[in-house]
């Protein structure tokens, strides 16, 4: 390592990398392209998610097997405004493959048994199978409690006795989730893509800067050159910092374009981003995705391949990737600790600012302290790496 960072040298391999993998044009063009249009169709996705969820609930359609049966109910269905439809015969057949709501089955000896006492109904659903209708199981559910609440309180009064009497505590509901809270809850996979495509979309250029170089023989000409290797890292890594920096802008770009220009009232309704939020989300990921770039060259270093690398790093990206979607889907609850920890300290930072929270500096300051550590030490290892004749010269 030289005793100081020649800036005069890092500019020149700097540009020297940019002017080298800016010819390789298609997949440049591809990159950018994709974080151009990945916020287009992931607000397009969500916006359809959203209106198909809504347009099922504003029907209030249940599938009910032999509703004659139960006349109280059939009549309680009728006086809320749902639709009764019959399913297909081989309905339990296609809820085990996932392609029909949740049915009701109305026994032939309900109206008897309901008149006597209580009457059972069978409610028929797989909950393992995510593209069935989970939400069907939910309303059937809630008609089914609002039935019964009905008719207790029906049979209590006809006997002289409060309704009240069974109902030891009333609750009264007190929501205090904003919309955009309640929002944030679904919009969490915006953050997540964009911190995954501020990881992924640099790999190939780390990859090929290193591993790449190092199985075409390129890399021993470079250290000929009478610069210090830590210049000659620092120019590397500015170059892969420049890639990673302008994919983030170019998805920032994306999204804001979307939510600005493109009519999408169900998605207009529930989220609408600030220059603050917007300004929060790039002081996250504009040290994140510079720091992830350098641990992907430190790794990427010891494969003698570019293939070899390639694989290396995809455990690196499978992990970070894989970190927030734990953390999220066991409900894991936002701790200042999470700050320390890469990727899931943005996540919890960005899922807040799209809460509409007011977050003090510390949370931008802490994730950027953690990044800067990532990427100083990933340079001094890299920068050692390069002394060693095994990594220069071995290709084999």
């Amino acid at each position: 390592m030289g005793k100081s960072v020649n800036f005069a040298a890092v500019l020149t391999v700097w540009k020297k990398e940019l002017i080298d993998h800016l010819r390789d044009r298609r997949t440049v063009l591809m990159v950018f392209m994709l974080s151009v249009l990945m916020g287009p169709l992931l607000l397009v996705g969500l916006s359809y998610f959203i209106s198909n969820v809504e347009e099922k609930a504003e029907k209030k359609e249940v599938f009910i097997v032999d509703v004659s049966n139960a006349p109280p109910l059939a009549n309680f269905l009728a006086r809320q405004d749902f639709t009764v439809k019959d399913p297909k015969p081989d309905f339990r057949d296609l809820i085990k493959e996932g392609k029909h709501d949740a049915v009701l089955v109305v026994s032939p000896e309900f109206a008897e048994k309901f008149a006597t006492g209580s009457a059972e109904v069978e409610l028929v659903y797989d909950d393992t199978r995510q593209n069935a209708s989970a939400q069907s199981i939910g309303v059937l559910r809630q008609v089914l409690r609002a039935f019964n609440s009905e008719v207790t309180a029906q049979r209590l009064m006809a006997r002289g006795v409060s309704p009240g009497i069974v109902r030891v505590v009333e609750v009264r509901n007190t929501n205090l989730g904003t919309p955009a809270q309640r929002a944030a809850a679904l919009m969490f996979i915006i953050p997540w893509m964009a911190l995954f495509a501020g990881i992924s979309g640099c790999t190939s250029v780390a990859i090929d800067m290193t591993a790449g170089e190092r199985e075409r023989g390129s890399l021993e000409p470079l250290l000929l050159n009478p610069i210090d290797r830590l210049s000659i890292v620092l120019g590397k890594w500015a170059a892969v910092a420049t890639y990673a920096v302008t994919i983030v802008v170019l998805i920032l770009a994306g999204f804001a374009v979307t939510l600005v220009l493109i009519p999408l009232p169900k998605l207009a309704s529930l989220i609408s981003l600030s220059a603050m939020q917007y300004v929060s989300f790039a002081a996250l990921l504009f040290p994140f995705a510079p720091a992830i770039g350098a641990l992907q060259m430190l790794i990427a270093t010891y494969g003698r391949s570019f293939k070899e690398a390639q694989t290396y790093v995809s455990y690196l990206i499978f992990v970070f990737s894989f970190v927030p979607v734990i953390a999220q889907f066991s409900q894991l609850k936002d701790a200042d600790w999470q700050l320390l920890v890469p990727m899931l300290g943005q996540m919890m930072v960005l899922n807040r600012v799209l809460r509409g929270e007011t977050l003090g500096m510390i949370y931008f300051v802490v994730p950027l302290i953690v990044c800067a550590v990532i990427a100083t030490v990933s340079i001094f290892l890299l920068n050692k790496l390069l002394q060693k004749e095994k990594i220069i010269f071995g290709r084999s």
